[in-house]
């Protein structure tokens, strides 16, 4: 089976042309029909100079378009950059050009007023969907890259993750097999395009005869919409980072969701409560999965069960072609149950960062024993006897105050241990004359707590030494969160 994504959808629209690809509140359409859109994006592409090897951004909010253009844009033989509408001006300008995108294509030219005037675009609105002409497509190898996706840089300027076909279907072709998708399932589509868990929304299902259901983009952020809409469109999967999922599970809408078999989550630390709580709601599977961007979307898996002894849930083992190790600084496996650094190898890894070959050295380093490229993640983890991997927080969140080393994301989780309360950041702080720093918390209360902070105070004393304990606590109704739906900690230091 072809390693490329656009001749998996290809093969199967063969197999299943009359079944719905794509669900929308606006307009379902089949494998036939997103195939035949997709061809005429292709040829529209190849005419306007596109060939192998160029990228191409897409500026587009989530519909059936979106999804056409990227296959449109793979099969042109060049690869999708991800333009997000919400993204500031000043960002999707840079990203435009620093990739070098070649072309933007979109639905929307009255909003493209960061776009350079030498940049060519090309109206997804104009293109005639009616022609069954297939195009000359060219040959791409699975080798080549697949999407392009920028993520937050230390310098202050976002950095390009390259990502090619094989490693995207290695891990959809994990996830059939490990869950099998039917002709009969549908999996919600509800993350920004430009994060890549949205790769495996899409993808996933369009590989495998069953539909994908895109959800607009206000109601994802409403629980009671989101769930109508699961409800409507009869979703059997979905995922949600715990920040989304937290909400979701305190409006208490899940019970209508009767269709819902799966419910994944990643991106952030999972928190046992959370489980717990999920559970109590909904009775089907629940799985952590965790990987960053430059390891193709996720790397370990862990099915969850309430009721756990850890106050997070294990991220799990590496899927297939993937391989996990918990290094000390000087790159030797740390002892069982010891903290380490994660390092993630094998055939999952990125290319690297585009045109930033001092961080990807700096990165992607030397295997201890193969001497192929391992991704130095920056996870602290430990290994439990049943191999699972433990998450820890990261190695540069971990801060120093007063002399002490400090994991804020342990705070976090005893934080959210505790019955009253629902989800919880901790942040470092400074006086207003800058000469003293300090640990604030803010929380959200769990439904109908009154949060006694003396007894948070108590309780939090009994399990962390006195310099991880918060100076100052603020109760909010959710926390502010990025694109993403993780937590902003600067909204919370602009406080």
């Amino acid at each position: 089976m072809s390693k490329l994504i656009h001749r998996q959808f290809a093969h199967q629209c063969a197999k299943t042309p009359d079944n719905i690809a794509l669900r929308s509140d606006s307009e379902n359409i089949t494998y036939r029909q997103l195939e035949l859109r997709a061809n005429n994006i292709a040829q529209s592409l190849i005419r306007s100079g596109i060939t192998s090897g160029d990228v191409v951004g897409i500026y587009m909010n989530r519909c059936n378009n979106l999804v056409a253009s990227i296959l449109g844009i793979l099969k042109s033989g060049a690869y999708y950059l991800p333009l997000d509408p919400y993204y500031p001006s000043d960002r999707l300008a840079y990203m435009a050009e620093h990739s070098e995108a070649k072309l933007v294509i979109t639905d929307n030219l009255n909003g493209m007023d960061w776009l350079s005037n030498d940049l060519p675009t090309l109206d997804v609105n104009s293109i005639d969907f009616s022609s069954a002409t297939t195009p000359d497509l060219p040959q791409v190898d699975e080798q080549s890259l697949c999407y392009i996706m920028y993520t937050s840089g230390s310098t202050g300027k976002p950095k390009g993750v390259m990502i090619a076909h094989h490693t995207v279907v290695n891990y959809l072709n994990w996830m059939q097999d490990a869950f099998q998708l039917t002709t009969n399932s549908r999996v919600l589509n509800q993350t920004t395009f430009s994060f890549d868990i949205s790769v495996w929304e899409m993808f996933w299902p369009l590989m495998t005869g069953a539909s994908c259901a895109l959800i607009a983009e206000d109601a994802k952020y409403d629980p009671v919409l989101l769930a109508d809409f699961v409800d409507q469109h009869q979703v059997t999967v979905a995922q949600f980072v715990p920040t989304a999922l937290r909400i979701i599970v305190d409006a208490d809408v899940l019970k209508q969701c009767t269709s819902l078999e799966h419910i994944f989550s990643g991106g952030e630390a999972l928190p046992q409560r959370l489980v717990d709580d999920l559970s109590a709601q909904y009775p089907g599977h629940i799985h952590n999965l965790y990987g960053p961007t430059e390891a193709t979307i996720f790397a370990c898996h862990w099915y969850c069960q309430p009721q756990c002894v850890e106050k997070i849930v294990p991220i799990g083992r590496p899927i297939p072609h993937a391989e996990v190790l918990v290094l000390d600084e000087a790159l030797q496996p740390v002892k069982q149950g010891q903290c380490g650094e994660l390092y993630l190898a094998g055939d999952i890894l990125a290319k690297g960062y585009l045109k930033r070959a001092d961080l990807t050295q700096e990165r992607f380093v030397d295997h201890p024993q193969s001497g192929e490229k391992m991704y130095r993640t920056g996870d602290l983890v430990s290994t439990r006897e049943d191999g699972a991997l433990l998450f820890h927080g990261r190695t540069d969140s971990q801060i120093k105050l007063r002399g002490h080393r400090i994991e804020l994301a342990e705070i976090e989780a005893q934080l959210q241990a505790m019955p009253s309360i629902s989800h919880a950041a901790v942040i470092v702080d400074s006086s207003d004359d800058g000469k003293a720093s300090y640990l604030t918390a803010f929380y959200v209360p769990s439904q109908q707590s009154n949060v006694d902070v003396q007894v948070i105070k108590e309780q939090l004393a009994k399990v962390l030494p006195y310099y991880m304990q918060p100076s100052r606590y603020y109760s909010v109704d959710s926390l502010p969160t990025l694109p993403n739906g993780k937590v902003s900690k600067s909204a919370l230091n602009a406080h």
